[in-house]
């Protein structure tokens, strides 16, 4: 992936995690919320932190490793610093975020006239969320069967058989993961695909000549 990479991918669930409530009203409100299980919110709180902890580290400036160390970033109502330094960085990284996807979307309107129609549709149509089923390939053939979904391509299951490989790179884990963001290059021979998938986050790349779709 040369623009919706891993990083990128971490980036989007921190910004996701990085927000507060409104109000001390609505925070107060919100530890009053049990789950089913019998967590409470700060539990849970506190859960999800420790599993972003790397990411939050990693990703987040130093000001913030404090609040993530000790516990306190999401456990505690923010601190009108904290918030400051929230709403900062969010916002930076939106404004990262949104250049990117410019300059792919530049990069794609010059190329998406010379792609294979069945190609141009995995931009187009979305296979967002969609589970993979299934794959298998040949030394000339990769198959991936993907399940519809109701906010992606179709909501019925979709089989692309790429053909006439030429390079590709498939992750150990593919069956089970779920079909995020993809981009979409041409080639002197016909195209390349990079598909980044999660629940393992990876990376697909296939680079083919040919793509035949059919819903199954």
């Amino acid at each position: 992936m040369k623009y919706f990479t891993q990083n990128w991918y971490r980036e989007m669930q921190v910004n996701g995690f990085l927000t507060f409530p409104d109000s001390k009203e609505d925070w107060e409100e919100s530890l009053n919320w049990i789950n089913e299980d019998g967590t409470s919110y700060i539990e849970m709180l506190q859960a999800e932190l420790e599993w972003r902890k790397d990411d939050l580290l990693t990703l987040l400036p130093a000001p913030f490793h404090p609040y993530i160390l000790d516990g306190s970033l999401k456990t505690k109502y923010p601190s009108k610093e904290l918030r400051r330094m929230a709403e900062e960085w969010n916002k930076n990284y939106q404004s990262r975020s949104h250049d990117l996807s410019k300059q792919y979307m530049e990069q794609f309107e010059e190329i998406k006239e010379q792609l294979p129609s069945q190609v141009l549709e995995i931009h187009t149509k979305s296979l967002h969320d969609g589970e993979v089923l299934s794959f298998s390939s040949t030394e000339s053939t990769i198959t991936l069967t993907i399940a519809g979904t109701s906010v992606g391509w179709y909501d019925t299951n979709v089989r692309l058989t790429f053909s006439d490989i030429e390079k590709s790179s498939i992750p150990e884990q593919l069956e089970g993961s779920w079909w995020l963001y993809d981009e979409i290059y041409k080639t002197e021979t016909g195209f390349e695909l990079h598909v980044l998938f999660d629940c393992p986050l990876c990376e697909l790349m296939i680079q083919a000549r040919e793509l035949k779709i059919e819903t199954v």
